[in-house]
């Protein structure tokens, strides 16, 4: 009889032994299990915050290569500029810093995207003010373009007209015809006749016409004779400046002048120099001018 008590109290006691293993074994299950999943919690919480660490630097990074082909557009947006990229390369080091901080990370992955905004601002002004440059360059180029041609035009416009004016200051020159000249006797005092020997040369008579011509401006006219001896000297009756005229862009003596009045039509003309010294042997030279161009020359032979 106390046998069979003691084995049952035994079994009792196993039973006891074998359900406190059971539920040992339960609980080291489960703090197990819980490690187990605190673990790969945070395993996961730290390859998460690596990747958001990684994330952010490669944004700043991005936005900061993106400030380097920016242009500024004003001395004032330029210095903001150079501000943004100074701050972004101290989130760049903070975020090195603190890359097991998720707080820190949090904090700049925020501040970024606050930066972010900014920096598309900046573009949008920038864009669009490189759009009006763009514009008003293609302005300039257009208006330089047509101010161009317009003076080119403009030149070749004062070239006709400048060789329309030659044109028409050649035209208007006078020229003489049938121009004739030589020596002249004197009878009676009234009555002439030729003569080429040089010591009966009272005076010289010059004869021509002025021909027609249209185009000149109608009026008085100013024709000037000089007569040219074999000595190449003027034949005139002073040497001073009262006898001097401008032709051909300088100035001579004349040996006469006379105002006539053109009227475009042909004019017959004679004019007389009067010799007041015996005239020497030789060529002689007539030249006529108009104003103070040349008109014609002959010329005649005494004895």
């Amino acid at each position: 009889m106390s046998e069979q008590k003691s084995s049952q109290s035994s079994n009792k006691l196993m039973l006891v032994l074998l359900i406190l293993l059971l539920v040992s074994n339960a609980v080291t299950a489960y703090f197990l299990v819980t490690k187990h999943q605190e673990n790969v919690e945070i395993v996961t919480q730290n390859t998460d915050l690596t990747v958001e660490k990684d994330n952010l630097k490669l944004e700043l990074e991005n936005m900061l290569a993106q400030y380097d082909s920016v242009s500024a557009v004003s001395d004032e947006q330029a210095a903001e500029i150079a501000d943004q990229r100074a701050r972004i390369v101290e989130m760049l080091a903070e975020a090195e810093k603190h890359k097991n901080d998720a707080w820190v990370i949090h904090k700049l992955k925020k501040e970024t995207g606050t930066l972010r905004d900014i920096m598309k601002s900046y573009i949008v002004t920038i864009d669009s003010l490189n759009t009006v440059n763009q514009g008003l360059v293609v302005a300039k180029k257009q208006v330089e373009s047509q101010l161009s041609e317009q003076k080119d035009e403009n030149a070749e416009l004062n070239n006709t007209n400048d060789a329309l004016s030659e044109k028409v200051k050649l035209g208007s020159k006078l020229r003489v015809l049938d121009l004739v000249s030589g020596g002249q006797r004197m009878k009676s005092g009234t009555v002439s006749r030729e003569t080429t020997r040089a010591k009966r040369v009272d005076k010289v008579k010059t004869c021509f016409t002025i021909d027609q011509n249209e185009v000149s401006k109608p009026g008085k006219k100013t024709v000037y004779l000089r007569i040219i001896d074999p000595n190449g000297e003027v034949l005139a009756l002073d040497q001073s400046e009262s006898y001097m005229f401008t032709y051909d862009g300088k100035e001579g003596l004349y040996s006469r002048k006379e105002e006539v009045m053109y009227e475009n039509d042909e004019l017959d003309l004679c004019l007389y120099w009067d010799v007041t010294e015996e005239l020497i042997e030789g060529k002689y030279i007539v030249e006529v001018y108009a104003e103070d161009y040349h008109m014609g020359t002959t010329e005649f032979l005494l004895k």
